[in-house]
């Protein structure tokens, strides 16, 4: 396709209050200037982090808030980061800005009656947003949740967690730690087959949405499998930064031309087997990324001109596509292309 890309709405977020989920992860309640934000549980913001050397774009999902108000709850990562800028700065009375709600990992993917949650860490965020709107929605689902924490002070939403099986008769929730502490009489140590089919005895029977880091999913996905569990009814999120992975194309012949790739003025080539996104990291452009698979739209850059083959998976709103922007993660290029970092 080729198009001019005006620049994408954004949306004008004020904080509106801060709260302490354990001592690592806050929940920031932030409200739309606009007005009320279509989401589906599961979905996820990708905020404009002011940081000191310029802005950076992260995606993090959304974990409760209706209307006009939103709730992210996020972990502090290493200094410097945007993790840490929104622990020590994004306070009540700030602002924000963000792109709007976007994803696929939702319960619109549910093909099944019996469900599994298996989250690792702040992995629990699309979890409780979704278990809440079950909550409301479907109190009786038949669901059974393992969480997987450091220690019992990371352990996200216990409290609530504790409330919602009283309000949900077929909801069971089992809790891991890495590190016991004295008093823990829950599971202990990482996940593996024999924690995970003693928490879950029928996993292998249950449609799985799981959420963590990429080892931890890869190896639930492997239990599942092991359980007798199908393919097709294991779903996943990735947060954080991830390896740009290659997304599924058009065959290209060995020989097919290079072509010219523009980012941001500067002219490097791009291989036909190669993403925008592996074509820039490859030669030192830096485009900010998360999952790696179209889904977080940490990676949208405006389509200046040129021809792509560009696949996404949920990672663009239909607004945004049909203005000609596109996901360096999951595109490739057809002809000599132009892009600009949005």
């Amino acid at each position: 396709m080729d198009m001019q890309a005006p620049s994408a709405a954004l949306l004008s977020l004020s904080c509106i209050a801060v709260r302490d989920e354990t001592p690592t992860v806050k929940t920031f309640r932030l409200r739309a200037d606009s007005g009320p934000v279509g989401f589906v549980p599961g979905q996820a913001l990708v905020l404009k982090v002011p940081l000191p050397g310029g802005p950076v774009w992260r995606s993090f999902t959304i974990s409760g808030g209706t209307g006009a108000e939103l709730e992210l709850t996020v972990k502090a990562q290493a200094p410097g980061g945007a993790t840490r800028w929104l622990h020590e700065n994004l306070r009540e009375g700030s602002g924000i800005e963000a792109r709007p709600p976007r994803g696929a990992f939702t319960l619109g993917l549910r093909d099944n009656d019996r469900l599994a949650f298996v989250s690792g860490g702040s992995g629990a965020t699309p979890m409780m947003a979704m278990l809440r709107h079950l909550a409301q929605t479907d109190p009786e689902a038949d669901l059974a949740w393992f969480h997987a924490a450091r220690n019992p002070a990371e352990i996200l939403f216990a409290r609530e967690l504790a409330e919602m099986q009283g309000r949900m008769p077929n909801l069971t929730v089992a809790v891991g730690v890495s590190k016991a502490a004295p008093g823990w009489f829950g599971y202990r140590g990482r996940v593996d087959r024999t924690r995970l089919a003693t928490a879950i005895p029928d996993l292998g029977r249950r449609e799985v949405f799981c959420c963590g880091p990429q080892g931890f999913m890869q190896e639930v996905r492997l239990i599942h499998a092991a359980e007798g569990g199908v393919r097709t009814q294991f779903h996943t999120e990735s947060f954080g930064a991830a390896a740009p992975a290659a997304a599924p194309m058009i065959e290209t012949a060995p020989d097919s031309p290079a072509f010219g790739l523009t980012v941001n003025g500067r002219a490097i080539g791009i291989r036909p087997d190669e993403t925008l996104l592996q074509a820039s990291l490859r030669q030192g452009v830096v485009i900010p990324c998360g999952c790696g698979e179209g889904m977080c739209g940490t990676c949208m850059v405006q389509l200046v001109s040129g021809r792509v083959d560009s696949r996404q998976n949920g990672g663009l709103t239909p607004e945004e596509a049909a203005e000609g922007y596109v996901l360096a993660c999951s595109t490739r290029a057809a002809s000599d292309v132009e892009i600009k970092l949005a």
